[in-house]
């Protein structure tokens, strides 16, 4: 059983130049383009993921990621990822705690991808005011 398989928590912070945490090496790169279906990182124990402030962070995996025990997710100042690990085998909704614009730029594979996460958006979040005047 590889090492990555018992992972429960992954949290990374600050690490500006971080694009992936989990790139695929060479030799599956060259089998994955000879696959028909994408290669899949499994991590049936991890539970939290807490990525923060790593603007150049695309992707998690450098392939599909599952993460069917989930539990929550909090993800701050990734503006530049976009994909989500597929939480299917699990009847659990996973906790998204996030920004926003963030959450509303995301991709999904399918709808159903989504709705197997909750979105939270902090109560610190400020939603953009119209900009008018209340006369009284």
């Amino acid at each position: 059983m590889s090492s990555l398989s018992q992972l429960k928590t992954l949290e990374i912070t600050w690490c500006g130049d971080l694009r992936e945490v989990f790139p695929l090496d060479y030799m599956a790169k060259y089998y994955a383009e000879k696959l028909p279906q994408p290669v899949t990182l499994v991590l049936p124990s991890l539970k939290r993921i807490h990525l923060h402030e790593l603007p150049s962070l695309q992707r998690i995996c450098g392939g599909r990621m599952s993460t069917p025990n989930l539990e929550t997710l909090k993800i701050r100042g990734c503006w530049s990822l976009r994909r989500l690990p597929d939480v299917r085998g699990s009847d659990k909704v996973v906790e998204c705690d996030c920004e926003k614009e963030w959450w509303d730029k995301l991709e999904w594979d399918d709808g159903s991808q989504a709705s197997r996460y909750k979105p939270i958006h902090s109560r610190y979040y400020k939603k953009a005011l119209l900009r008018s005047s209340v006369l009284r």
